[in-house]
C-alpha cells in the first residue's frame, strides 16, 4: 500500500524525487517533453545515491550530477545551482526541490 517514495524512505532511508520533463521551460522551448527525471538520496545524510533522467540533453545533464557526487556534495548543492535559464539542467531545481 506505500507509494515509491514512502516505501524507499521507509524500508532502505531513501527519498525520491520525480518530475516529468513538460516541466522543464527547455522542454517545452524545444518541444521535448516527454520523458522523466528521478532521483534518489539518503534520507539521514542528503547524499546522492543515483539520479534517472530520461529526457532531452541526459547526457549532459547527467554529468553535473556525476559531479556533484564525486566532488561529495549532498543534493541542496544541485538543487541550489544557479542553472542557465532556460536549459534542461535547470530542471534539477525543481526536481531536487521535492524532496524533504
Amino acid at each position: 500500500g506505500l507509494k515509491e517514495a514512502a516505501r524507499s524512505e521507509k524500508i532502505r532511508g531513501i527519498k525520491v524525487a520525480a518530475l516529468p520533463a513538460a516541466a522543464s521551460p527547455r522542454g517545452r522551448v524545444m518541444g521535448e517533453t516527454t520523458g522523466r527525471l528521478k532521483a534518489g538520496v539518503g534520507a539521514k545524510t542528503g547524499t546522492i545515491l543515483g539520479c534517472a533522467l530520461h529526457c532531452a540533453d541526459a547526457g549532459e545533464m547527467i554529468n553535473v550530477v556525476e559531479t556533484a557526487i564525486r566532488a561529495g556534495k549532498d543534493y541542496t548543492f544541485l538543487r541550489d545551482m544557479i542553472y542557465t535559464h532556460p536549459s534542461m539542467t535547470e530542471a534539477l531545481n525543481d526536481l531536487l526541490s521535492k524532496i524533504k
